[in-house]
């Protein structure tokens, strides 16, 4: 089993449960608890330098600001920047997202171990997460892999991050459709745009084009 984790968790009661259950049932000689990304990355690489590496990361994907003034502000900018210097560390996401398109990316880009839903079965979906990722195996809650796996997902395109990213840059959909016309792009009526965006608010579970974008950006896609 691992023996040094760092999880980081920014609400108390979450983390302290989380600590709690890897000391007790899993018999993880060392967890460090901390409740901000740039202070995990910080712990990260002071034990990576010291030749005592963190075996396994733990961490949210949202945490609430406060005063202080941060660098990372998410999970997903903490697992960018310490995959960016190790590929090799499992990861672990413990979260409330339940985007099915943010996990896939995850997983393919970003190689997670586990994607595990906060919930009623948390607790006891991360012990396995824990064993799994310990294997060399891939976990996720059921219902992110019923997400993940569905039949009504479809992949992203091209296409799509270009309409994503003119819609957030502030054109309308009508401008847009001018847009694709004049450089060929199809399709490029205003009908077919309006049907791939209300497609893409399903995906990212969006109830208007403006939380359809923030939603787009939350996963790293624009």
């Amino acid at each position: 089993m691992f023996k040094k984790v760092l999880v980081v968790e920014d609400l108390d009661t979450v983390g302290y449960g989380i600590s709690a259950m890897l000391n007790n049932e899993l018999h993880i000689e060392k967890v460090v608890l901390t409740q901000y990304c740039d202070e995990a990355y910080a712990k990260w690489q002071a034990a990576r330098m010291k030749n005592d590496p963190f075996d396994l990361l733990i961490t949210d994907l949202s945490f609430q600001r406060d005063h202080r003034p941060l660098t990372i502000p998410s999970g997903k900018s903490l697992i960018d920047k310490i995959r960016s210097k190790d590929q090799n560390i499992p990861i672990i996401v413990c979260s409330v997202e339940e985007k099915p398109d943010m996990v896939k990316r995850l997983i393919e880009i970003s190689e997670i171990s586990a994607y595990v839903l906060k919930g009623r079965d948390g607790l006891k979906d991360l012990k396995n997460s824990v064993r799994a990722a310990f294997e060399g195996k891939r976990f996720l809650s059921a219902k992110i892999e019923r997400l993940v796996h569905s039949k009504n997902l479809f992949e992203i395109e091209e296409y799509d991050v270009s309409l994503l990213i003119y819609l957030s840059n502030g054109l309308t959909q009508e401008q847009i459709s001018n847009l694709f016309t004049s450089k060929g792009v199809s399709p490029s009526s205003l009908s077919s745009i309006e049907k791939r965006l209300n497609k893409l608010k399903d995906i990212f579970q969006a109830n208007n084009n403006v939380h359809l974008v923030a939603n787009a950006k939350d996963v790293g896609l624009i």
